[in-house]
């Protein structure tokens, strides 16, 4: 099944972009032209990533619509790697090195949706020791490779385990939903 999923760049491009949408549905064209890619090369990795069991089809009017299968075993540590390892990733880890000790920082749902349903939802958490203007200064860089304004927060391991135990809304939204650990790991927090 590996052999199905982290061979090509296509394929890559392909992860990246549902990961990053994970709601959204795509047709074989539409991914053609938001990833520049060749119809054949998008058509054979859809293809191939249904079979390994990570997209799933269904035929609406005349196209075959894709998404992800939230079923699928491997999908939440296949989803790890991609983003950890896609351009995103790297630019986050990197503004979390720079801004003091961090030992956590997490993607939230809030961010992988595109979806903030409440005034406390933030795209990004970050936990450990934290220099705020390094971070704000580094964050604003990650804004502008994305070119949209970002919710983050910053939060001692102290301040996040009692956070945690008053079930701050905060804490709560950004870990009770799916989230990606981008740095470090947040089960030395939840433990």
């Amino acid at each position: 099944m590996l052999k199905n999923i982290l061979i090509s760049k296509v394929r890559i491009k392909v992860l990246e972009q549902f990961f990053f949408n994970p709601t959204q549905q795509y047709h074989v064209r539409g991914l053609v032209r938001i990833l520049d890619e060749e119809i054949n090369a998008i058509r054979r990795e859809l293809l191939n990533l249904e079979d390994a069991g990570l997209l799933k089809s269904q035929k609406q009017n005349n196209k075959i619509l894709f998404t992800l299968n939230p079923n699928n075993q491997m999908l939440e540590d296949l989803r790890t790697l991609v983003i950890k390892s896609s351009e995103l990733g790297k630019k986050v880890s990197r503004v979390a090195k720079e801004s003091g000790k961090v030992t956590t920082v997490i993607a939230t749902f809030s961010f992988l949706s595109g979806q903030h349903n409440t005034p406390d939802d933030v795209d990004f958490l970050f936990v450990g020791d934290i220099d705020v203007r390094k971070l704000a200064a580094g964050m604003k860089e990650v804004e502008m490779y994305l070119q949209k304004e970002l919710k983050y927060a910053a939060i001692t391991a102290l301040d996040f385990d009692f956070g945690k135990k008053k079930r701050v809304p905060l804490i709560l939204n950004s870990i009770n939903s799916d989230f990606v650990t981008i740095v470090g790991s947040l089960r030395q927090l939840i433990l």
